[in-house]
């Protein structure tokens, strides 16, 4: 199979294959769910609650070497490449637009034998989020980096937008949530008294009330919106916006001669 890629936080990329860390398999499970129900009359129940759990990632490597020094600095490699005091990502080469968050299970490898490798070392990794994400933000828009079956239209589309009325696309198999996950929202433009952006989608709007030209920028982070870097939760009629996954289709009311741009990943 192809190489498996731990990226770090601070981008430096480790290709396991390439190490001497010999892939054996990466099997990623499907979605953990959990749902919760409640007993309606005699003969049947209703669903209540429903979650997305934190995933379980088995990774099976073969550590070799060429020599017992070199097999005990593998150790060390290893350690330091699957070190989980903060967060990291694994690709899959095949896929290498999208990747997990993830944190590594201990384990304890075992030399196989006399043989200069071990046996097979088997490295849960959790993934607290229970989804891939995107590896490119849709900043970063080019649909060359966006691989196939990530449900991108065949029409061109385009994540910053100077009309009134214009379709969000929501790529990911998730929502985008204002208070989990949520799609930042960057606006340039002039509205002398305020201007209100509307997904009729959802039925949902957020109103920033002060007036604001186009030397300002005016971000909504979520349920939080900040004019030139200070928070504006007293500007704005504390409205959000979600983003279901597909089309939504967006108004703004207001404004003139802006930009709008959407900053986010997509989950899978």
């Amino acid at each position: 199979m192809a190489t498996i890629i731990i990226q770090r936080q601070d981008g430096t990329e480790y290709d396991l294959d390439a190490l001497g860390f010999r892939v054996k398999s990466f099997s990623v499970p499907l979605n953990n769910n959990s749902y919760s129900y409640q007993q309606v009359g005699k003969y049947g129940s209703m669903m209540t609650t429903f979650a997305s759990q934190y995933l379980v990632i088995p990774l099976t490597v073969v550590i070799t070497a060429v020599d017992m020094a070199d097999y005990n600095l593998q150790l060390l490699e290893l350690r330091r490449i699957f070190r989980s005091d903060e967060d990291f990502y694994v690709i899959n080469a095949i896929t290498p637009f999208m990747r997990w968050k993830v944190r590594a299970e201990a384990v304890t490898p075992t030399q196989q034998s006399n043989f200069w490798q071990s046996a097979d070392v088997a490295i849960n990794l959790d993934c607290a989020d229970g989804y891939a994400e995107s590896v490119a933000t849709t900043l970063d828009w080019n649909v060359e980096e966006w691989g196939f079956g990530l449900n991108v239209p065949k029409d061109e589309i385009s994540y910053e937008f100077m009309q009134s009325d214009f379709s969000f696309w929501n790529l990911g198999m998730i929502p985008l949530l204002a208070d989990e996950r949520p799609a930042k929202i960057i606006f340039q433009g002039n509205a002398p008294n305020g201007f209100t952006i509307t997904n009729n989608t959802t039925q949902q709007s957020i109103q920033i009330k002060r007036g604001v030209s186009s030397s300002d920028k005016v971000i909504i982070d979520g349920v939080m919106p900040l004019i030139n870097g200070q928070q504006a939760y007293n500007d704005c009629d504390h409205g959000y916006l979600d983003f279901v996954t597909g089309e939504n289709k967006l108004h703004v009311d207001g404004a003139s001669d802006f930009s709008l741009r959407f900053e986010t990943r997509f989950y899978y």
